[in-house]
């Protein structure tokens, strides 16, 4: 894991939030990119549409300096990580090679947060975006298999 932070004296409500994201990483029990990458959209999805709430507060206590940007960054970042590093695990044949350059997480990751701006501003549904998918797996599937 390169990115460790300090959890001393962090907010209680970013805490909680990353240790459900490195909880639904690591319970993931995909056994292939393809199917960690599916099951990845749902439970954003799905986590998502349950802790908007939560997640406007952590935004806005950031937002407001409540929040430390090393702090934030930090949490973020080995989120990450964990993402990361489970692809990599999954990609032991090596056919993904932004996988094998240390990006993928962050591709993923980027891809989902964009969607979680348009759902959060009200641009689309949960139900939509449980919707669309397949066809987001597709997306970035064939993103992780771009070669440099």
């Amino acid at each position: 894991m390169e990115h460790r932070i300090s959890h001393r004296n962090m907010d209680e409500l970013l805490k909680g939030l990353e240790d459900d994201y490195v909880k639904a990483v690591r319970g993931n029990e995909a056994t292939s990119v393809e199917a960690f990458v599916e099951q990845f959209l749902y439970d954003s999805w799905d986590y998502n549409d349950q802790n908007i709430d939560t997640i406007k507060t952590v935004m806005s206590r950031y937002s407001q300096g409540e929040i430390y940007e090393t702090t934030f960054s930090g949490a973020f970042n080995e989120m990450v990580d964990h993402v990361q590093d489970k692809l990599k695990e999954l990609d032991s044949d090596k056919e993904y090679p932004v996988i094998q350059d240390g990006q993928g997480a962050s591709i993923i990751i980027a891809f989902v947060d964009g969607l979680v701006i348009q759902y959060f501003t009200g641009c689309c549904t949960a139900d939509q975006l449980r919707e669309s998918v397949p066809q987001h797996k597709k997306i970035l599937l064939q993103a992780l298999r771009t070669e440099k």
